[in-house]
């Protein structure tokens, strides 16, 4: 498909922007070869409050003070807890049975856990850890340095998935909930926030002294500190205090970056039936974070890349992290999944809250095709890497299940449930789920029960399909008029042939005259043909209007019909799908169809956007003046679209038009496309974009359309220029873009080498990253770098990957799978340009 990406942020803990879409050989098993199956912890005391009095040493990178956790019993037979406490030195480990003295407790600690002896009479108890501690994980002390002086003195947090425990002894898993209470000692001046609300003076406060209370409970991985200095901006929904907090001299940027977050909170709040349910919501942008964002109960960390300054607004926004965040206020810190094999539950309905931000602010087609982009980012992992159930409970790391299985595939089916069930009964059930287990752990039966009991209908066949099912349908749909039929031929193409087939809900829009109709059918076989009597040929016949079939939809339909559906569909989104399908077709009137569609300034962008693709995968010299026509529109995601679409062509003419595009363009995503499609062209045109490689923008984006361009032009004359953009201080996702790039440019020795050597980078992005070019590269030489970096390495993604990549890189195998594809894209590249030939002879003749 050609829906194009629209998130350009990365989120909490699901993988990078750059690095999750990039491809493996085949799709590949999720389960790695000694994988246990994880089951829920015990849990024979339950924690019910964490008291921290910490030192934050900033210069030493260090954590000091103590911890004091209540305890209460459930197993009246346990006579120990276990504690998780990663890289401690311990002082006291003290107990305190009732309002008797502090004793000291009988404990061992193995440097992981820590595990104290309980009177087994004692139905409650605290216990008082005084430790010291240098975090490896969980707390991060950053200072600026030779290669990047700008970097902000800052210390932060990030515990998801199970992290806290390298910062304080607790009970490291979801399904414990407990309250807070905090006191940080920092440097004087700087600012602090935390969960839950202010109590200490503003006296202690100016000395670096910094109080909270939190009193309602949330897991561990919820638990934040940020400290250093901030610009701060207040707001507010009513009482509630809705303040962001920026780098200082960001002050504009942060109000343009944020201005939506009090009427999403009001929207979640209408829609879902329940209040905002903290007394406060604040946002904190810092320097270096792992995550895009993370969604501390009342206290969002955001990475700096969210800060848009005028330029990057142009075309993009941060709407969709901010709202993803924000759902997680409601889905995941309120209603939290019992276990992370339930991950879903918190990323999936965070995930739609994107969308369902982006219906209100921009509508319904906006809406939709976002969906589809998802739809499609979901589809590449599942072909392209591995498929598995959603609920997963086959993993190394919790982390491992963070995926666009999680996180994509779980927002989709909440979409087809409320395509299914209608807005009135899904808001009621979201509303019921909700209320039902506020405070508590959920697992995905909770949600299955409250929809079914707010509708009355039966979703167990819909839940095991989408979320307990690894594979995905993949559906052919044929369409025919004959003899006062409409026929629809549908095959199920996925699995084995004795697989169950899905049982699908299929929509057709069938327009007859001056009337369109919704037929709706079951089909539950492998191939079945449903037949219509009509009393004229339709008009069009669109398949699944509104995006229920959560899988892989080939059409085949009459060109007129498509057409039609290109030119006068009402439906943005539906005028998109007939596009899409239609840059099968090189016919005069299919490419005039196309052509008025990228024009017409009214069109939705999304389906303009789409037929420029078309016009590119066309590739005809008429297709080319199309879009050099197009290349002026005032919408920059077509301008965008359509410099992708002209780095099809591999002219001379295409170049020169691309190069001017790249330059001048105002939007940095037109410009960054434009370089991608200039090095698709394979001219010569290296010279111009190692000189594009030199401007700085936001997030790197110019740097990083440059690279890619180099990477397309397949120069190995280039691998000096973009190898020198792979150094520690050059902006983090112009320098994972040249990473990626490396292994596009050469296959040497040298290359393997260098990449080898940034595999103990300190920014785990950039390891993935690292990794995955390795893999590129096929080189099996690479497995002892990498098993190497394997048993080092702390970050689960990476870890992930490494383990996946190793196991693909596996003798001759891999670099036959790797000659094979290049050989394959050389083929499709001349069989492209042998088509245009053909074209511009039969245009002469004519």
């Amino acid at each position: 498909m050609s829906f194009h990406h629209h998130r350009h942020h990365q989120r909490c803990a699901c993988g990078s922007v750059l690095g999750s879409r990039a491809r493996f050989a085949d799709s590949s098993r999720f389960v790695l070869r000694g994988t246990e199956r994880v089951y829920e912890r015990p849990r024979p005391f339950r924690v019910e409050h964490v008291a921290l009095d910490l030192d934050l040493d900033h210069g030493k990178g260090q954590v000091e003070g103590t911890a004091s956790l209540r305890l209460h019993r459930i197993d009246p037979e346990a006579t120990e807890i276990r504690l998780d406490a990663v890289g401690f030195e311990l002082k006291k480990v003290e107990q305190r049975l009732g309002r008797k003295a502090w004793s000291k407790a009988s404990h061992v600690y193995d440097g992981e856990v820590l595990t104290v002896t309980v009177p087994v009479d004692a139905k409650a108890l605290e216990l008082r850890v005084t430790y010291r501690a240098q975090p490896r994980r969980g707390m991060y002390f950053l200072a600026p340095d030779e290669a990047v002086p700008t970097r902000p003195e800052q210390i932060w947090t990030q515990c998801q998935d199970e992290d806290a425990r390298h910062i304080f002894p607790c009970h490291d898993k979801p399904h414990n909930k407990q309250t807070f209470e905090t006191t940080f000692r920092v440097k004087p001046g700087w600012f602090v926030l935390s969960n839950g609300d202010p109590t200490g003076s503003a006296a202690k406060r100016k000395k670096g002294i910094y109080s909270f209370s939190m009193k309602d409970p949330m897991p561990s991985y919820l638990f934040t500190c940020v400290a250093g200095a901030f610009a701060e901006i207040e707001d507010a929904v009513g009482d509630l205090p809705v303040n962001y907090y920026v780098p200082e001299g960001r002050e504009a940027d942060g109000k343009r970056s944020f201005r939506n977050t009090p009427a999403m909170i009001r929207l979640f709040s209408k829609l879902t039936g329940v209040d905002y349910p903290w007394t406060k919501y604040h946002q904190i942008v810092v320097h270096d974070f792992i995550f895009g964002g993370m969604e501390n109960t009342g206290a969002t960390t955001m990475y700096e890349h969210l800060l848009l300054d005028e330029r990057a607004a142009i075309d993009i926004s941060s709407d969709d992290l901010i709202a993803h965040e924000l759902a997680h206020q409601w889905f995941g810190d309120l209603v939290t999944c019992r276990d992370w094999s339930h991950g879903w539950l918190n990323e999936g309905f965070a995930t739609y809250f994107e969308h369902v931000w982006r219906q209100h602010d921009r509508g319904d087609d906006a809406y939709l095709y976002g969906l589809r982009a998802d739809l499609d980012t979901y589809l590449s992992e599942a072909r392209g890497r591995y498929k598995r159930p959603v609920v997963c409970q086959d993993y190394e790391a919790p982390i491992d299940i963070f995926d666009r299985h999680l996180y994509e595939k779980g927002g989709l089916f909440l979409h087809t449930l409320r395509e299914r069930l209608g807005d009135e009964r899904f808001w009621a059930g979201v509303k019921t789920y909700l209320e039902r287990h506020a405070q508590g752990v959920v697992e995905t039966r909770d949600l299955l029960r409250a929809l079914e009991d707010t509708s009355g209908q039966s979703l167990e066949r819909a839940f095991h399909q989408a979320v307990h099912r690894a594979e995905f349908p993949d559906v052919k749909v044929d369409i025919k008029h004959e003899d006062g039929l409409l026929l629809v031929t549908v095959e199920q193409r996925q699995g084995k042939e004795d697989d169950v087939p899905f049982a699908l809900e299929l929509d057709l829009d069938v327009t007859i005259g001056r009337k369109t109709e919704r037929w709706s059918r079951v089909v539950d076989r492998r191939k079945q043909t449903l037949a219509f009597p009509v009393r004229s040929r339709p008009k069009m016949v669109v398949v699944d209007p509104r995006l229920r079939i959560l899988g892989s939809l080939d059409v085949k339909a009459p060109a007129d019909m498509l057409r039609h559906q290109l030119l006068k569909a009402e439906s943005g989104y539906v005028q998109a799908q007939a596009a899409d399908v239609l840059g099968k077709r090189e016919d005069p009137a299919t490419l005039k169809a196309l052509g008025r569609v990228v024009m017409d300034d009214v069109a939705f962008w999304g389906a303009r956007a789409t037929a420029a693709a078309s016009l590119g995968k066309i590739r005809s010299e008429a297709a080319f003046k199309l879009l050099v026509r197009a290349s002026a529109v005032e919408h920059p995601k077509v301008r965008r679209a359509v410099a992708t679409a002209l780095g099809k062509f591999k002219t001379a003419a295409a170049a020169q038009h691309l190069e001017a595009m790249a330059r001048d363009d105002e939007s940095l995503l037109v410009c960054a496309s434009a370089s991608r499609a200039l090095g698709a062209t394979r001219q010569d045109v290296r010279e111009v974009l190692e000189e594009l490689l030199e401007r700085e923008s936001w997030a790197d984006t110019l740097r990083a359309g440059a690279v890619g361009g180099l990477a397309a032009l397949r120069d190995e004359k280039a691998v000096e220029a973009v190898r020198k953009s792979t150094a520690y201080g050059v902006p983090n996702r112009g320098r994972r873009a040249a990473i990626a790039a490396l292994p596009r440019l050469s296959s040497s020795r040298k290359v393997r080498e260098h990449l080898e050597g940034l595999l103990d980078d300190s920014d785990p992005y950039v390891r993935t990253t690292v990794v995955v070019a390795l893999s590129q590269l096929a080189d099996t030489r690479a497995r002892g770098a990498l098993s190497r970096q394997l048993e080092r390495e702390l970050d689960g993604r990476v870890r992930r990957r490494i383990r996946e990549v190793l196991r693909d890189l596996t003798g001759k195998g891999r670099r036959e799978i790797k000659r094979l594809q290049d050989d394959l894209e050389e083929m499709a590249r001349e069989h492209a340009d042998l088509k245009a030939r053909l074209a511009k002879l039969e245009a002469k003749k004519v």
